[in-house]
């Protein structure tokens, strides 16, 4: 191995490990929201807006930051964006008020959305010829930061309360202090080891965006995160409603965020590699019955592993609708940058948030609709179907030469 692809590979692993630690405390809050709203003072469901402000907020805005990292490169936003979201995110344990937790969310939501379109542009920039297989390493990384915040912040708030989160400063600081050393010495030598896209360079098909494939790319991308952002929420208020601890909440979200991560680990041992457009439908399609089971199995566990960790045909179901959506997630990430190869910062900011925000608007929508009838459970036939909607629009996507 060359020097060269040493370093690549070291740039790679700073990378995973600052998405890592990202996604463990963007995930913390996720179980919580039933006692969140506790603390508040607030009936079920009464943050709900404070919450859609907050995802908005930190989906959408990764598009400025997309378009400022294409036209700047704000590196800086690898380790300044995590370090703001610390600050926010470990102290909602003291917040009284719904209005001050909607902003200390919002700006700890934009700390992160800052950090992921340089990251995933950076990543996926390592090594062009292997773009899809580096971004599902980047993504795996996440999946596995995503998998252990929410039963870790399930633990500690049942454990130390809401306020026991100022412990994500004992673990998550020595890990960006890592990750800033680690890029500093990076780039010394960054058109070495870090690859740009010279202006000058005339790439085949990024003259002109193809703006149906995005179209068609985007919708299918709203369906596509709709059920990986919606069951573990969906599940936290209805686990709340049958008496089950934080821990449980957070353990369930936990394994679904695990099939994510299992999905990530089959895409980066090159499933799919060499058809793309097949991994963005196919899985898709697939999931779709899981997702609606979800709805309807029942929660009562089969056994107990260890400390409050259950296994059961819910946390079956959440692993198996989770691997179907982490096999395709960095496919759909790669395949925006390769179709918007001059701004593949905004590329990604699109495929990870816009597609996020978006579809936490058409998420909330559909839930207050289930909410207003009484029928939470009618959402995981919303989820289902739109899997089959995603399956479609990517169907029609046209393979990338």
């Amino acid at each position: 191995m060359t020097t060269t692809a040493q370093r690549v590979i070291q740039i790679l692993l700073i990378l995973c490990l600052a998405h890592f630690t990202v996604d463990v405390l963007a995930t913390t809050i996720l179980p919580l929201l039933p006692s969140l709203e506790t603390q508040l003072g607030l009936q079920r469901g009464g943050f709900l807006f404070g919450y859609i402000l907050w995802r908005v907020a930190d989906t959408c805005s990764q598009m400025l930051f997309g378009y400022l990292g294409d036209k700047y490169r704000l590196r800086f936003v690898i380790w300044a964006g995590p370090l703001l979201a610390f600050f926010c995110f470990s102290f909602i344990g003291y917040v009284q008020s719904p209005f001050w937790m909607t902003a200390l969310l919002m700006l700890g939501g934009m700390g992160v959305a800052a950090f992921h379109p340089e990251c995933a542009a950076m990543a996926g920039n390592l090594d062009p010829k292997n773009r899809s297989r580096f971004m599902a390493m980047f993504a795996l990384s996440g999946y596995l930061g995503q998998a252990i915040g929410p039963i870790y912040s399930g633990r500690i708030s049942d454990e130390f309360s809401l306020q026991g989160l100022v412990w994500n400063f004992a673990w998550g600081i020595p890990l960006l202090v890592m990750v800033i050393m680690g890029l500093r010495h990076a780039h010394k030598q960054p058109d070495k080891v870090i690859p740009s896209i010279p202006e000058s360079v005339n790439l085949p098909g990024n003259t002109n965006v193809p703006r149906g494939q995005m179209i068609l790319l985007f919708v299918g991308g709203i369906f596509r995160v709709m059920p990986a952002m919606g069951i573990p929420i969906v599940l936290s208020y209805l686990l709340a409603d049958e008496g089950f601890s934080d821990t449980v909440k957070g353990t369930v979200a936990s394994f679904f965020m695990a099939g994510l991560g299992i999905g990530g680990i089959a895409c980066a041992l090159g499933m799919g590699r060499n058809h793309p457009r097949l991994m963005l439908w196919l899985p898709a399609l697939l999931a779709t019955f899981p997702v609606v089971a979800v709805g309807s199995v029942s929660m009562d566990p089969w056994f107990e592993l260890s400390g409050g960790i259950f296994i059961g045909p819910l946390q079956l179901l959440a692993i198996i609708t989770g691997c179907l959506q982490g096999i395709a997630m960095p496919v759909f990430i790669s395949f925006a940058q390769q179709l918007m190869p001059r701004s593949q910062r905004l590329a990604s900011s699109i495929t990870m948030g816009v597609t996020w925000g978006t579809a936490t608007l058409v998420f909330y929508a559909a839930m207050s609709i289930c909410e207003f009838w009484g029928q939470l459970n009618w959402i995981f036939w919303f989820f289902g179907a739109g899997c089959l909607i995603c399956a479609a629009t990517s169907y029609k996507l046209k393979p990338i030469s």
